[in-house]
């Protein structure tokens, strides 16, 4: 889940030699809100001094995975000089593990060290929760950020204002895939309301309603898309979607929406591969060794294609990046899909892979050891298997508007 106050948009630090604001050391908290219900709370202070301020916003969240009960504590810490510029973000997250990443800025630009290793980040980039100090400054930002909380991912960011005490934010990433958000400010200049494109709301709240506790909601039903009418193999979907042509699903675009048929016969229009010899029995033997080492577990630690090789449990995602790391291991065309499934009368948030056999493309649902998979799962966006793919395809959920059975 995105940070809701750390919403997307920076606009180039300022010349060193501009004047630098004074400010007083502070603290705000939040309330982070999904689907109508209280998810959990963050917090973030400001410490200023002559060499500059520390931000650290931390957030502890406790929500349902339908009956499984998970918590997650993320803390993000920003080092910045008098004029805002960066030089040290940490990040740290602890759920049923630890994770840990640093970015460090000297002479040559960034250098982040995770559990992915060393790399490099564009050198204006900030971090996205530095964005709002900047814009509290400048009034509006625009620039490289990055988001520490996702593998330090790198876009181009901007935040304008649209109307009195209304910004709008937008990051866009490399593949052209963008994240927005709405953010109202308070008399402070600092964000009071956040609302994102996945329906993550923040709202300023005072320390004794951050104290106040909350009946954890159910994320996979406060995502989940409402079905209407009678079960059949079509489906329409409303809103702007460009639906990907993976196997197990045929499109037809309608008006303001798309119909799609579901079967697991339907062989999808990818372009092929190179012809060679069915892999198809290879490809159910890499999903049952998948299932064999990992163990259905909603609350474990999100994985990404950094971590999954040490995965013992997880979830569909976690199934999906495993499954695609050994088909690439042995040279088996694959990508991931995020989509829904079908959950008798909805859509629940899903991901799954799409394979080359030598002969047509197969949707491989590890997560339930489906090969070929399809007739209930819609596919929505068809991707590599790496933060920006996985970003990407969260975004493609967002467009759904409703869903019927035709």
């Amino acid at each position: 889940m995105l940070a809701a106050c750390a919403a997307p948009g920076p606009s180039a630090p300022r010349a060193h030699d501009a004047p630098a604001a004074v400010h007083q050391s502070s603290e705000r908290r939040y309330a982070i809100w999904l689907g109508g219900a209280q998810v959990g709370t963050a917090e973030e202070t400001e410490r200023w001094s002559p060499a500059g301020v520390i931000l650290r916003r931390s957030e502890a969240m406790r929500y349902l995975r339908g009956d499984v009960a998970v918590a997650l504590a993320m803390t993000i810490e920003i080092a910045a000089d008098p004029l805002l510029v960066p030089t040290r973000v940490t990040w740290t997250e602890q759920a049923q593990a630890t994770r840990h990443g640093e970015a460090v800025r000297d002479a040559t630009g960034w250098t982040v060290t995770d559990d992915a290793g060393v790399r490099r980040l564009p050198d204006r980039a900030i971090p996205a929760e530095l964005a709002p100090l900047i814009v509290r400054r400048d009034g509006r930002f625009a620039g490289p950020v990055f988001l520490p909380a996702r593998g330090f991912l790198a876009g181009a960011g901007r935040i304008e204002p649209v109307a009195p005490g209304r910004l709008v934010a937008r990051l866009v990433f490399a593949t052209g895939t963008a994240a927005e958000a709405t953010i109202d400010l308070g008399d402070d200049g600092m964000p009071i309301r956040v609302v994102d494109g996945e329906g993550v709301i923040a709202t300023r709240i005072t320390a004794a309603e951050a104290e106040r506790p909350f009946t954890p909601a159910d994320l996979i039903a406060a995502t989940a898309i409402a079905v209407s009418g009678a079960p059949s193999h079509r489906l329409r979907l409303d809103g702007e979607l460009a639906v990907p042509p993976v196997p197990g699903q045929r499109t037809q675009i309608v008006g303001d929406g798309a119909v799609i048929e579901l079967s697991a016969r339907l062989a999808g229009s990818l372009p092929p591969g190179a012809l060679g010899a069915d892999r198809t029995r290879e490809i159910a033997a890499l999903v049952r060794r998948v299932r064999g080492r990992i163990a259905p577990d909603l609350a474990a630690d999100a994985s990404s294609a950094r971590t999954v090789a040490a995965a013992t449990a997880g979830d569909c995602t976690t199934f999906a990046l495993a499954y695609t790391a050994l088909a690439g291991e042995r040279a088996i065309p694959t990508l991931v899909v995020t989509g829904f499934r079908v959950d008798g009368d909805r859509l629940v948030r899903h991901r799954w892979a799409v394979s080359w056999t030598g002969r047509a493309w197969i949707a491989v649902d590890a997560a339930f050891g489906a090969v070929p998979a399809g007739g209930d799962l819609v596919g929505l966006a068809i991707h590599d298997a790496d933060d920006l793919g996985l970003v990407a395809g969260e975004a493609a959920l967002t467009h759904v508007r409703a869903a019927t059975w035709k």
